[in-house]
């Protein structure tokens, strides 16, 4: 169970992004290993997405901290038409909460002047949960990247507060169409947004979005009657995202939302 945090992303093209970490994890053995350079892909779904690289480590027995790794996403590259689909629904899970996996692989180019070695190893798969990049603090089992939002009936918009979990770079969200529901299936409203917003690190708020409620709807009356208070509300929709030259557009399915209701 790796923890991975202090994310960095080096640099990005369309496709990829390149990315540095600090990672935890425990050697159950008793063994030392000291690793001039290692390189292993990630899988999803039986398909390459990526891969990640340590150079000049020390491996100890028991804890081992805030090791150096660099990882590069771009499952178009490294599998074509098919992984960069899997990687796309990979990424849509992981941010809806979902328990998602990755498998690490070695390959005949995992350790420098020992192909035969790689691709012995490479028989044997391991397969971990996804690690979290925590949004809520060090208790929180699933990422929430919207932790409440502001319905203005009046104004018929909405506004939403959201949590980034990259701690040194913007994120923007190039275009959103969702819609939220009340007790899961019954429309409050939809929002249908093209112009580009930034998502900072950290908490930030996203620009007043415009709604359309659903009038005839359980859950517009709902959110009438909850006026001057909150309601708990899902979510579900596409939204593209852009980092870089990076671009991707994932479905996001979100449940509990918090949101206050004011006229």
């Amino acid at each position: 169970m790796p923890q991975v945090g202090n994310l960095k992303v080096l640099s990005t093209s369309r496709t990829s992004l390149d990315l540095e970490a600090r990672v935890n994890f425990t050697n159950p053995t008793e063994y030392s290993a000291q690793i001039p350079y290692f390189n292993i892909h990630i899988l999803n779904n039986g398909s390459v997405i990526g891969d990640a690289t340590a150079k000049d480590i020390t491996v100890i027995p028991g804890n081992n901290t805030n090791i150096l790794v660099q990882a590069t996403w771009d499952p178009t590259r490294f599998g074509g038409r098919k992984a960069a689909k899997i990687g796309r629904e990979l990424l849509s899970q992981y941010i809806s909460g979902f328990n998602t996996t990755l498998t690490f692989q070695t390959h005949k180019d995992s350790i420098p002047h020992q192909p035969d070695l790689g691709e012995a190893l490479s028989q044997f798969h391991i397969e971990i949960p996804t690690p979290r990049l925590n949004t809520n603090g060090p208790d929180s089992d699933k990422p929430h990247f919207i932790d409440d939002a502001t319905f203005h009936l009046l104004s018929s918009t909405a506004t939403f507060t959201l949590i980034s979990p990259l701690q040194y770079s913007t994120i923007y969200i190039e275009n959103i169409n969702a819609t939220a529901f009340y007790n899961h299936t019954e429309p409050v409203g939809q929002i249908l947004y093209d112009l580009p917003f930034k998502v900072p690190p950290g908490a930030s708020e996203s620009p007043n979005l415009p709604v359309d409620w659903s009038f005839d709807s359980v859950g517009y009356e709902a959110l009438k009657n909850a006026l001057g208070g909150t309601l708990k509300l899902d979510a579900k929709g596409t939204v593209q995202i852009k980092l870089g030259q990076w671009i991707e557009t994932v479905w996001y399915v979100g449940s509990g939302i918090g949101a206050s209701v004011r006229f």
